[in-house]
């Protein structure tokens, strides 16, 4: 791309990468898993089920919804912002905020921000979807904006991270790390707690700043590079870092999972493992779905593997969300499989439709909201 002379490598829905300009001749991709067969032992119903949009489509980028008190708002590539209601499933407003949209949306308390693949960060007002200001980033932004006291921090592919106001989109601060020339398509969004910005780069390190000022406090190298070839070394953190207490929990592609203490950056445990989708996280157990699509469990202080779920295989199971008793992952043939927490197996499977699901479901007030890449937007209780 000319923005950053970088060559994106597409992740498609089979799992494997696969180069966007003709890396390999032939697709290897190994079948999707057989869906299993099991006695259902939970009930899932679907509230309501609507369209708002164009969806992501086959451009891989992982829109995934944002919940707050009243609204559902979704996003989809060709620009469009939509809030909807989150009791009814009816359309409360719909804006074309830019040409295209590869990231958000993010919320803050009165705000809806999206990111483009050109970098133009786009604002919306929250209650009727008026555009209150655009910024502009040094590239494509794939990962989702964060916002926290009047700050809103953007991370684009070449690795700058960028804190803009939120009153008027001004940049406050900019911190950059140096990436590597072939990383994943997909970009972990930056976390805030208590006044910290801790971000994941393509090249396997994680960062802490401060949110005012940006200053930075730690890096730690989660993972190192090895192979002889460009994409052997690559590290990317793709899956969200997670900030529980004193601990961030951290993910990188062909490298690991960790606990990295938030404090001064060092590292309490690790467990080699690759993964490019997400965690979750429940009382004493992390959850993450890998590479090949299995769904592993991890004891949060000793990193002690709990149970691993290998019937998905292949599969492309987003990450894991917590809904009760349950964890769920949606597919890339539109399913959403429920599973026990405390050992994995399956409780309840159903279908929104054939589209792929490839940004992860959110819960909110034991509600399941789950977006797929045609635009749906769907709701599921547990009866």
């Amino acid at each position: 791309m000319k923005n950053n002379k970088k060559l994106l490598v597409c992740i498609l829905l089979s799992g494997l990468l696969t180069g966007c300009t003709g890396l390999f001749d032939k697709d290897n991709t190994p079948p999707p898993a057989k869906l299993v067969n099991f006695p259902p032992e939970i009930k899932v119903q679907s509230t309501w089920n609507t369209r708002t949009g164009s969806g992501a489509g086959k451009t891989y980028v992982k829109l995934v919804p944002a919940v707050t008190d009243k609204a559902v708002f979704t996003a989809d590539k060709n620009g469009t912002v939509t809030a909807t209601d989150k009791s009814t499933g009816k359309k409360l407003w719909s804006t074309r905020a830019s040409e295209t949209i590869s990231a958000g949306p993010g919320i803050t308390d009165n705000l809806v921000i999206v990111s483009s693949k050109v970098g133009d960060i786009t604002a919306l007002n929250q209650q009727d979807g008026s555009i209150v200001w655009k910024a502009h980033a040094s590239s494509e932004v794939l990962a989702t904006p964060a916002a926290s006291r009047g700050i809103v921090i953007i991370k684009t592919i070449n690795g700058t991270l960028s804190a803009l106001s939120a009153d008027d989109g001004h940049t406050l601060w900019n911190y950059h790390q140096t990436e590597p020339a072939l990383i994943l398509r997909g970009s972990s969004a930056p976390q805030i707690s208590d006044g910290n910005v801790v971000a994941g780069f393509a090249n396997g390190s994680l960062s802490k700043l401060t949110l005012h000022g940006g200053n930075l406090q730690w890096k730690s190298s989660i993972a190192a590079p090895l192979g002889s070839f460009a994409i052997e070394r690559m590290i990317d953190i793709d899956a969200d870092p997670l900030i529980v207490d004193d601990n961030i929990y951290v993910a990188t592609y062909q490298g690991r999972i960790a606990v990295v203490d938030l404090i001064n950056g060092k590292p309490k445990w690790m467990h080699d493992l690759s993964s490019y989708t997400g965690m979750a996280i429940s009382n004493d157990t992390v959850y993450i779905t890998d590479a090949k699509s299995h769904l592993w469990a991890f004891d949060r202080e000793t990193g002690q593997v709990r149970f691993r779920q290998t019937e998905l295989e292949a599969r492309n199971i987003t990450a894991p969300v917590i809904m009760g008793n349950y964890i769920a992952v949606g597919d890339a043939e539109g399913y959403l499989h429920w599973m026990n927490k405390a050992d994995g197996h399956f409780v309840a499977r159903t279908r929104v439709n054939k589209s792929p699901i490839i940004a992860a479901p959110v819960v909110n007030n034991q509600i399941l909201y789950v977006a797929t890449t045609d635009g749906h937007l769907a709701t599921y209780t547990i009866l």
